[in-house]
């Protein structure tokens, strides 16, 4: 067997092996939601916005339906100098509601980064909830989150984010497996002990822990990635962080509209990889790089190995399955398995998807997205 096959069915074989660890690391662990909590354990939620004018209703109303009781958390949504009627719907829907705050950052401090820390340091309680303001939350969603820390006491819980439903079609599909898979890979390697990515739209943490992460932040030089530099500096601090995988504490983002707004995020998410600092998730992203490209270039593998087409074929099957096996374990908990049918035309796109999106990271072409 040619080196150049070797090295290709290995890095296939390693990318697979990961996967089904992740798979394996996935726990969901059904934690009663108690709606009179014995500690009576007090929340912030945190919640940065900018030009959410369609999404913040919605949310504001899923969060006054909230089980978890009113005295035991507050609510403060910070606008990032929203351009839209966001500041004006926030005003109309929380003023003078008891535990609801709308807070506006000053001029000459922009970012989603600004708009957490003017939050947090406004936050009356120690213990936060942090979501993006393009989310839905179920009725029992800080419930849920509290009663996992009180069952299990942790500095950081990370928890699933998938995406909610929209006018449906591909597109909408694509993305939803496409957060899906990075939702498994992050309960699956909280799961094994070495947390790899968490999302920002679900995160809860203490405001101790926020603070002695700052200099793990390079607010400077990267507006993004307040999530995983949270995370990171968790894990260099040698803290306690969970994965809270039950479905009362899922949120659903709202679907992108287009391709081009899907390839924007993904280029944004991807430029900050570069930045991370530790050696495990670095290698991990480029573990995946590799992989995928290996697949994509399959067709010029079949040409320069044609005597060897059923290790190929082989390595692409075994690729597939472990993402499906991820899939399918994670699409189970936020009961969204219905859409694994369209598992292997979502498969073909998503190559091109991947090249395209790793040549606009290493062009330099980031568009950030400022506040919610």
């Amino acid at each position: 067997m040619a080196l150049p096959l070797l090295i290709i069915l290995s890095i296939v074989c390693a990318y697979t092996l990961v996967l089904f660890l992740f798979s394996l690391g996935i726990q969901r662990e059904r934690v009663p939601v108690d709606r009179e909590p014995a500690h009576g354990s007090k929340v912030s939620v945190i919640i940065p916005f900018r030009n959410e004018e369609h999404n913040l209703p919605l949310l504001i109303h899923d969060l006054k339906v909230q089980t978890y009781p009113p005295g035991l958390f507050e609510v403060i949504l910070v606008n990032d100098h929203s351009t839209d009627g966001s500041g004006g719907i926030v005003d109309s829907m929380v003023t003078g509601i008891p535990g609801f705050r709308h807070l506006s950052l000053l001029a000459g401090n922009s970012g989603k980064k600004a708009a957490l820390s003017h939050g947090i340091q406004s936050a009356l309680h120690e213990r936060l909830i942090q979501v993006d303001a393009d989310c839905r939350i179920g009725p029992e969603f800080i419930a849920s989150h509290m009663a996992f820390l009180e069952k299990y006491p942790s500095d950081l819980v990370a928890g699933l984010v998938s995406t909610g439903q929209g006018k449906g079609g591909f597109l909408e599909v694509f993305e939803r497996f496409d957060l899906l898979a990075l939702a498994g890979t992050g309960a699956g390697s909280f799961g094994t002990g070495r947390p790899m990515m968490c999302s920002g739209a679900n995160l809860a943490y203490s405001r101790g822990l926020y603070m002695e992460t700052r200099s793990y932040d390079p607010v400077e030089s990267t507006e993004s990635g307040d999530d995983m530099f949270l995370m990171i500096g968790a894990r260099k601090l040698k803290r306690v962080l969970a994965f809270n995988a039950a479905r009362e504490a899922c949120v659903h983002t709202a679907p992108v509209l287009s391709f081009r707004e899907l390839l924007k995020q993904r280029i944004r998410w991807g430029a900050k990889s570069t930045r991370y600092g530790m050696a495990d998730i670095q290698l991990l992203a480029l573990l995946v790089a590799v992989t995928n490209l290996s697949v994509l270039l399959m067709p010029l593998w079949f040409f320069v190995f044609p005597g060897d087409w059923q290790w190929l074929a082989g390595a692409c099957l075994l690729k597939s399955l472990a993402d499906f096996v991820l899939l399918y374990k994670i699409a189970g908990i936020c009961h969204q398995r219905s859409g694994l049918l369209w598992f292997i035309p979502v498969s073909m796109a998503y190559y091109p998807v991947f090249l395209v999106s790793l040549l606009g990271m290493v062009s330099g072409k980031k568009s950030w997205k400022r506040g919610g």
